[in-house]
């Protein structure tokens, strides 16, 4: 099936970037006109058709309800010796935020969206509770849209304390010790569109106009804690984080690591700054560096020199560290001496995933890998390629773990590790995913990759599509490809900027591979990816159809020169793809931004652009433009679909919407790639 063409306006001019220039007859399909959004609205509606006629997709759809099940897992939030955590309760639709005397235990409420929901669906972006646990800061959006609603509440009582800031985009709020304010991270509109600034609150006045004198070099900044609140710490560039700026409480602000170059992330023991840190590691190395001598290397101390692992996540649990490392992109745990001596490893279930919730793309360089609870344990969501997420703790004296919920499903699977040898020479690792009782060849295959913004691609449970594509024969590829974050900033940087390419390269290595082996054949292989991955399987399906039968990119950046428009899709992509206003880096974007690659007459494989109405960062227009210039162009038959997920942010899609989406991607494989229904 192919959509009939799209009325269109007018064939643009020629546009010019950098030292390239192009025309572009789809750019009306930037704008959110009347026009505009009656044909997506068309589109969408048909693809939606399209897909639920799919034959079987009644049984598809209970498929994904068997394997959807404790999907959202989050590791609880520790804060005067009790636990704070959201979840949606059986037989409401919307989160609660409770407060618990344990991890698991019986919880009270504090916010209750289905008390407090709107015409359109809320959900709880973040939420953190104050050190003494009697205050607790959250947001709130309708589902996905930004600026969110930056509150804070008594737990106790439910008396609203703030509600709201002037500025937007206001997140990480970091407590003083006693509750009376915290310092949080805003954009000011009136300062820029897309930097962060650093503000400081103080519960009972005003809320700040002006930021904290900090000069920030980097859009991205944001506050941390450190030593139980005794310092605040500001970080800036979250691909690569280094704190810049240090202050005690009741001190001024001074600079910290400001100059030193590479990445530092870490925590305050005593007088120290325990971090990680890839100066002098490509993968990084534990050192301890004195609070009031930073700069004086010769008082550095290594704790953990740089090896073969990657250096992901340092707690701080009691005297003791937690260090997550990855060992070939999977999980291990070890604890350490507040002198750095090795105490032990922490025993996991298997090879898999260890993060603070149930996502594998995990920002490695920007988050904690596991929450610290009291003096002794923490909590982390763990999962595998074969085991859904689950809440663990473990204790940081006996190293033990143990489960405080089950997993909502399992995968009776085998998972193959394999390399494929990129254009370059290059070794790229991706993981095989098949039924154990499977033995065909040229299986239906699905890869699945991110490569992106130095986001770890981890092995752990798929998304529920996927999960169902395994059991019910289909084959699954983890393809950790160049610019993601899987094997440190290196690998990241090999796939940033103007080596974009070597990530595309290293995705069809891995296809190609896989036929080699005989795991699957063209007309039988599909790609997926999210956002970064989105981006990549565009490509995929423009630059290589002769590899691809059917690509699913979702909420994809297609237009790597028209995203100039959006402030705050340019702040983070010129970062990772370019400028494309630079002479050389036009030439590298036109190379392969997938709107300008589209030819007319070549056999494109099936496209499903699976995009969401509320997503600043990678807005819907992206897949509008490519869809209708694919559309167009294409000589396969195939459909070329376009589905626009309402009322919808690419964080938030809500619960009974998110299992028709995932039946929808499941159905389209599967009626593309030949698995039985």
């Amino acid at each position: 099936m192919t959509l009939d063409d799209p009325k269109t306006e007018p064939a643009a001019a020629m546009v010019s970037f950098g030292s390239v220039s192009f025309e572009d007859p789809d750019a009306w399909l930037e704008e959110e006109t009347e026009t505009v959004l009656s044909w997506q609205a068309e589109q969408d509606a048909r693809a939606a058709s399209w897909l639920a006629a799919r034959p079987g997709f009644a049984d598809l759809c209970e498929r994904i309800a068997a394997l959807d099940s404790n999907q959202a897992v989050s590791a609880p939030q520790y804060g005067g010796g009790r636990w704070f955590r959201q979840r949606v309760p059986e037989g409401e639709d919307l989160a609660i935020l409770e407060v618990a005397e344990t991890p698991t235990g019986e919880g009270r409420r504090v916010v209750d969206l289905n008390v407090l929901r709107t015409s359109e669906p809320l959900l709880i972006p973040w939420f953190v509770p104050s050190p003494d646990g009697r205050r607790l800061a959250y947001s709130r959006s309708a589902v996905g849209r930004e600026p969110e609603s930056f509150q804070v509440i008594d737990v106790e009582t439910g008396e609203l304390l703030l509600a709201g800031v002037p500025q937007e985009r206001a997140t990480s709020p970091v407590w003083l010790p006693d509750g009376s304010g915290f310092t949080y991270r805003a954009i000011d509109p009136a300062v820029s569109k897309s930097d962060s600034l650093i503000f400081h609150l103080t519960l009972g006045e005003a809320p700040p106009t002006k930021p904290e004198p900090l000069d920030l070099g980097h859009p991205m900044s944001w506050p941390a804690s450190a030593a139980g609140g005794r310092y605040v710490l500001v970080y800036s560039n979250h691909m690569e984080p280094r704190p810049d700026f240090i202050r005690e409480i009741g001190g001024a602000w001074r600079p910290f690591l400001k100059a030193v170059p590479g990445m530092f992330r870490g925590v305050v023991l005593g007088e120290k700054f325990i971090a990680i840190t890839t100066d002098g590691a490509a993968r990084g190395r534990l050192v301890s560096i004195p609070l009031d001598t930073p700069s004086d290397r010769d008082a550095w101390q290594e704790l953990v020199p740089g090896s073969d692992a990657v250096l992901a996540s340092i707690a701080a649990v009691g005297q003791r560290l937690v260090l997550v490392e990855l060992v070939d992109t999977y999980a291990r745990l070890r604890v350490l001496g507040a002198d750095g001596q090795v105490e032990g490893e922490i025993a996991l279930p298997g090879r898999g995933v260890v993060n603070t919730t149930s996502t594998n793309a995990v920002a490695i360089a920007f988050l904690d890998c596991v929450a610290v609870g009291g003096d002794d344990d923490v909590v982390f969501v763990y999962s595998s390629l074969t085991q859904a997420p689950a809440l663990y703790r473990a204790s940081v004296v006996d190293r033990t773990s143990e489960p405080l919920t089950p997993p909502g499903a399992r995968l009776d699977a085998l998972v193959t590790d394999h390399s494929a040898t990129s254009a370059d020479g290059t070794r790229v690792r991706y993981r095989v995913v098949t039924r154990k009782d499977d033995r065909s060849g040229s299986r239906p295959t699905i890869v699945h990759a991110h490569g992106g913004f130095n986001v770890a691609f981890l092995p752990g449970w798929p998304v529920p599509f996927l999960a169902a594509w395994v059991r019910s024969g289909g084959a699954l590829v983890i393809a950790h490809v160049r610019g993601g974050g899987e094997f440190g900033p290196d690998w990241w940087r090999a796939g940033q900027l103007a080596r974009k390419q070597n990530g595309f390269d290293d995705l069809y290595a891995v296809a190609e591979d896989l036929v080699a082996r005989g795991v699957t054949m063209p007309g039988r292989l599909g790609v997926y990816g999210t956002s970064s991955g989105g981006t990549l399987a565009a490509v995929a399906a423009v630059k290589r159809p002769d590899l691809f039968r059917a690509a699913v990119p979702q909420v994809p950046i297609t237009d790597q020169f028209a995203l100039v428009r959006d402030p705050l899709t340019w702040m983070i992509a010129r970062l990772e793809d370019g400028d494309p206003n630079e002479p050389e880096m036009s030439r590298v974007l036109l190379s392969w931004s997938p709107y300008q690659n589209v030819v007319d007459g070549v056999a494109y494989p099936a496209v499903l652009l699976d995009c969401v109405s509320n997503e600043p960062r990678c807005p819907a227009w992206h897949g509008r433009k490519l869809a209708a210039r694919m559309q167009r162009a294409t000589s396969s038959g195939r459909p070329v679909l376009l589905r626009v997920r309402r009322s919808a942010g690419q964080r938030a899609v809500g619960e009974a919407a998110q299992r028709l989406q995932q039946a929808e991607l499941l159905a389209f494989f599967v009626d593309q790639l030949g698995l039985p229904t």
